[in-house]
């Protein structure tokens, strides 16, 4: 003998949308092509280098090495952020479509060298974006003095694993 089945009720599941929304305020840029790691240092500080707390950001970089946008990822203290979610970071380079990302913070306290927790944290990022297809190029340190910033890529304090920027110069080298 068969029992009647019963039909389960239905359950509804929110179905979310993701949205890049372009903000009120552009970045304006002398150029849209990254030259190199002072014209990146450059635009990290016209972003952030006259906040007087610690604020995150990220360039996104297309296959060109075009900056096709901004994003200030998290806002801390005087002298510090405090943790860096990946998914913070790459939840908009994703929406955006980046081939790239150069971070970038500033330091308040005018000193550029980076601290250990901001090696630290590069490096979790970049193995995040190595997982993701989205490399991080570059992280950018700078002051309030456009002059004084620090370049983890040029200096040689970028983790090991980073992809080498493909600078301007080298491609016209061929």
């Amino acid at each position: 003998m068969e029992t009647p089945s019963r039909k389960l009720p239905l359950q509804k599941v929110p179905v979310y949308e993701i949205r890049l929304v372009q903000s009120r305020r552009p970045l304006r840029l002398a150029e849209a092509t990254l030259p190199d790691a002072e014209y990146a240092g450059r635009t990290m500080h016209a972003m952030l280098g006259m906040t007087d707390r610690e604020h995150m950001a990220a360039l996104f970089i297309n296959g060109l090495h075009r900056i096709t946008g901004a994003h200030v990822i998290a806002i801390g203290g005087q002298h510090a952020i405090g943790t860096i979610e990946p998914c913070t970071v790459f939840r908009a380079a994703i929406s955006a479509c980046a081939s790239a990302l150069i971070l970038g913070h500033n330091h308040p306290s005018g000193d550029p060298t980076p601290s250990k927790e901001d090696i630290a944290t590069t490096a979790r990022l970049m193995a995040a974006g190595k997982l993701l297809g989205i490399p991080v190029m570059d992280h950018i340190i700078v002051t309030r003095d456009s002059r004084r910033f620090h370049s983890m890529l040029t200096r040689g304090t970028l983790p090991p694993g980073g992809v080498r920027l493909a600078l301007v110069a080298d491609l016209a080298r061929g």
